[in-house]
């Protein structure tokens, strides 16, 4: 697991996110430290600024270059080529503030050139690595959270938008007919009614007000119209990652600050350098142990306010250590006041980039489980209100309307004013406890249906079913397999693929069982199997893999 997770931050370096604005942004604050050789020029700080932010412009036409020179490169070149980009970029950047400040007539000494070099190189390297890795993690994360926001909000309004229909079938048809039965029954009950007046009003409620009412409740299906959401916003998905934030790892953050600071440190002091950065090193991993067991506030801002200020402290920490070390072995320190600065922005940007990583699986599997209770849900609430709509179309045509009829007629047969009322009253009350009786459990082809609708609430979806399918899940153990493999297949191309459209199909597969193929964009995240899919594997045949740029999970059922 640590192996893989590895692989995909170094591969992120070199990703489509090696080379964007935000490696320029970002690295401006090291434009006007020691790092880029501030000391070096002779005036004050206004002039220091100057030099500093042009050869920072510079410096952005340079990676604009290399954006320009890595767009076509691809394969195994790549990585080659982005770390050389990184590597000229830093060696640049010495000679960029001298050529700085002669543009601007500002004298700027070389200084130990070759040194400073050196120093730029490897910081420029780590810290365009860090940001490329940051950035990508940020895109991934963002496309993540929105679609999986959206498909939940979308589900989540799907189920409140059929319960809704639900209630408003329910009172414009039951709650109505009813009513107008039960006046019926009482006018009856009221007074005496000869047999043609009783019948005459039975015929007029079949006519007026039962078969109306089928036709409505006929004639609307479920809704199946995709809920309008808005989308997750920037400041949504801000409070989500730095509510997040955790402490960067003590050892990882320690070892790269300390690399980081080694060409800076032979450069000032020489070989004695080792011992200061030695102590530096074990400073910083006690002192990061320390502050990533602080418990850290829920809310974003508090939450962020107290890490930095952690690690400017660790910083302070820092720099008191670095020149007692160097004091002690009789080297006067100077310029070691830089690390105050530099070491909470490098720590704070590790701890972004590990706990971004850390969110973007926790939103995955946490987002992925309130999405699929959502669409459970909304399937159930869907199947609910097309079980009720059909027995209620069949009740009121076929049951109620014929009861009236038949009544109706049974009372024109009929001798005898005096029974008539309540004969009518009788058929009105069967009628009504028709209409209050309970109803059936939906089959296995409804819910199908019904969770595939809810799925295209949620997302782009596709489906098609082939001919003889529905026929083969009159199994109970098939349907509800057939049912798993469709949740799971979707889940996993919400979860894993990149927002593109997803299509199902359900087909039969030899001898007498069904087939559930669902095709997502992406690639395969991982060559281990889910619990999902072992789950699966239990009852039937899975089979996960990459076809023309798209990932394909086939579950064959017998």
């Amino acid at each position: 697991m640590l192996q893989t997770n590895v692989r995909r931050s170094v591969a992120r370096v070199y990703g489509p996110s090696a080379i964007t604005v935000w490696s320029w942004l970002i690295t401006l604050p090291f434009a006007v430290t020691v790092m880029s050789g501030l000391q070096y020029v002779e005036g004050g700080p206004l002039q220091v600024l100057a030099v500093s932010a042009l050869a920072h412009g510079i410096l952005g036409g340079v990676l604009l270059a290399g954006a320009a020179l890595l767009r076509p490169v691809r394969g195994r070149a790549r990585p080659v080529v982005v770390f050389l980009i990184f590597a000229v970029a830093g060696g640049l950047r010495p000679i960029l503030f001298l050529e700085a400040g002669g543009l601007l007539s500002i004298p700027v000494v070389p200084g130990d050139l070759v040194g400073r070099i050196a120093i730029n190189v490897v910081a420029l390297v780590a810290a365009l690595s860090l940001i490329a890795v940051g950035v990508d993690l940020v895109r991934e994360h963002r496309g993540v959270f929105r679609r999986l926001r959206s498909a939940q909000r979308a589900s989540q309004r799907d189920v409140e938008s059929a319960a809704e229909r639900l209630r408003e079938l329910r009172a414009g048809t039951v709650d109505d007919v009813v009513a107008a039965l039960e006046e019926a029954a009482a006018s009856a009950a009221s007074r005496p009614m000869e047999p043609s007046a009783a019948a005459w009003m039975l015929r007029r409620l079949a006519e007026d007000v039962v078969r109306p009412a089928s036709h409505r409740v006929y004639a609307t299906p479920a809704p199946d119209e995709a809920a309008e959401v808005s989308a997750a916003g920037a400041r949504e998905w801000s409070a989500s990652v730095l509510g997040g934030m955790r402490a960067a790892p003590p050892l990882v953050t320690a070892a790269l600050f300390s690399a980081l600071v080694v060409p800076f440190g032979v450069l000032l002091f020489g070989a004695v350098s080792a011992l200061a950065i030695a102590v530096g090193f074990v400073v910083l991993l006690v002192a990061n142990a320390l502050v990533a067991r602080l418990r850290l506030p829920h809310h974003p801002v508090p939450r962020l306010l107290l890490l930095g200020g952690a690690y400017a402290a660790v910083g302070v920490l820092l720099t008191l250590s670095g020149e007692t070390t160097l004091l002690v072995v009789g080297v006067r320190p100077e310029a070691v006041w830089f690390e105050v600065l530099t070491y909470p922005l490098i720590a704070l940007s590790v701890a972004f980039v590990v706990s971004l990583a850390v969110r973007t699986r926790l939103d995955q599997a946490e987002l992925e489980t309130a999405l699929q209770s959502n669409v459970a849900a909304a399937a159930r609430i869907r199947a609910e209100y097309e079980r009720e709509r059909a027995s209620l179309a069949r009740l009121l045509h076929a049951g109620v309307q014929s009861e009236l009829i038949a009544g109706a007629l049974s009372l024109t047969a009929s001798a005898g004013p005096g029974d008539a009322g309540a004969r009518m009253a009788e058929i009105v009350g069967r009628a009504r406890d028709a209409l209050r009786g309970p109803h059936s459990e939906p089959g296995a082809a409804e819910q199908v249906r019904t969770l595939l609708d809810s799925w295209s609430s949620a997302i782009d979806l596709t489906a098609r079913i082939g001919d003889g399918a529905w026929e083969r899940l009159g199994d109970a153990s098939r349907s509800a397999a057939v049912v798993d493999a469709i949740s799971e297949g979707l889940a996993n191309a919400v979860r894993h693929g990149d927002g593109s459209p997803v299509a199902l199909e359900l087909r039969p597969a030899d001898p007498g069982g069904v087939e559930v193929v669902v095709r997502s964009g992406g690639v395969l995240a991982a060559s281990e199997a889910g619990i999902g899919l072992k789950q699966l594997s239990e009852r039937g045949t899975v089979a996960l893999r990459e076809r023309s740029g798209r990932v394909e999970l086939a579950v064959a059922i017998p």
